[in-house]
């Protein structure tokens, strides 16, 4: 399979040559889809011309999202809910490893024109016994949701190991991460949920999924606007570096 950086060069050339073809994905796929994962609609990435104006065909971004944070911090049913997923027991069950969900966010606004977001989502277990998975899981993630209960007891403090390894080692900028605190039905006491002056920088969303889940979305709506503004930044550096 080609490495994303040759993926790029073959659409540069393309749009050289005012020749561009959209980039799909082969429908049997290179890749096992994992369990537990929910498939979106795909879609194609948007035309740019030689002109440089784009086609009304809004672009489409692939984001991975890492969604970290303690045991019973409310991870899954934070995922489930942004990802429109089924319904789970309302019994506590552990994420074993890993669930991959996939969605879409469109109609997103980033510098002033329309692009999608096709979002998969890593739903990752709390328990450090799956430390040694954390150099795959984070290979080629684009945006950290960061999960704790401020109810518990010493949950924010563990979100600083969650914050160190996958966001300050991998070069992520703080606007690629945002912190839930994360509610239960029965609580409602927003005064908890600080975090410790390592993570001062990260944006803290209280969520209340049963009372408030219009907002959550929003903020989770907010929080892909930003990755994708890095992401197209990034992209047109990479590009620009290409032809030169």
């Amino acid at each position: 399979m080609a490495s994303r950086r040759q993926r790029r060069k073959e659409r540069i050339k393309a749009k050289l040559s005012d020749m561009s073809e959209p980039a799909n994905r082969s429908p049997n796929g290179d890749e096992p889809k994992p369990v537990g994962t929910r498939s979106g609609r795909r879609s194609v990435l948007g035309h740019v011309k030689m002109s440089g104006q784009r086609s009304n065909i809004p672009e489409m971004f692939k984001v991975k999202v890492l969604v970290l944070g303690p045991c019973e911090s409310g991870k899954t049913v934070l995922s489930n809910f942004l990802a429109d997923a089924t319904e789970m027991s309302g019994d506590y069950m552990p994420t074993q490893g890993i669930r991959i969900l996939e969605f879409e966010n469109n109609g997103l606004n980033v510098g002033g024109r329309t692009v999608n977001a096709e979002v998969e989502l890593w739903d990752c277990s709390g328990d450090h016994k799956f430390e040694q998975c954390w150099p795959a899981i984070q290979l080629e993630t684009n945006g950290v949701l960061l999960v704790f209960n401020p109810d518990q007891p010493n949950h924010d403090k563990e979100l600083e190991t969650w914050y160190s390894h996958f966001v300050s080692q991998q070069g992520l900028k703080d606007s690629q991460c945002l912190a839930f605190a994360h509610h239960k039905p029965s609580t409602s006491d927003k005064a908890r949920g600080h975090l410790s002056s390592l993570l001062s920088k990260v944006t803290v969303v209280h969520s209340n999924i049963d009372e408030d889940g219009d907002s959550v979305r929003q903020e989770f709506s907010n929080f892909l606007t930003n990755i994708l503004s890095t992401m197209s930044d990034n992209r047109d550096k990479e590009e620009l570096s290409i032809i030169s």
